[in-house]
């Protein structure tokens, strides 16, 4: 899909915690980046349903995926992959998703730029984004 909007985002567990804030951001129309680090699954899973649940995710333009570095599981496995928790988070909604941006808590780090208008363009093989 293609799609453009202004970046909005930052670490999943902190747009979490503003939840409810006045810093809590908004989404409507924007590109949502996510990010996190040494977290449990559930974990995840209860942040993305957060989101889903406050409307946060039916209006986006679109998603990117950074790293989801260190993820952790139970004795008791959760049974489900942060991609799988992400796609079953949007998977009602018609916007594009980009997985494994290399940006985040990670070795490879790319930078992105918030509040910017980007564009986005993903395909079977390639996912381009264009930022000023």
């Amino acid at each position: 899909g293609e799609t453009s909007g202004e970046l909005v985002g930052g670490n999943l567990s902190i747009l979490y915690s503003l939840r409810g804030t006045p810093y809590d951001i908004d989404t409507e129309g924007k590109i949502l980046f996510i990010e996190d680090l040494d977290e449990y699954l559930y974990h995840i899973d209860r942040m993305m349903m957060n989101l889903n649940v406050g409307e946060k995710l039916s209006k986006l333009a679109g998603l990117i995926v950074g790293s989801f570095t260190c993820m952790k599981d139970n004795d008791t496995p959760f049974g489900k992959s942060v991609e799988e928790i992400i796609l079953d988070s949007v998977k009602e909604y018609d916007f594009p998703v980009a997985f494994n941006f290399p940006a985040g808590h990670a070795k490879e780090n790319f930078a992105l730029k918030m509040g910017s208008k980007i564009s986005l363009t993903i395909n079977d093989q390639t996912t381009i984004i264009n930022q000023p």
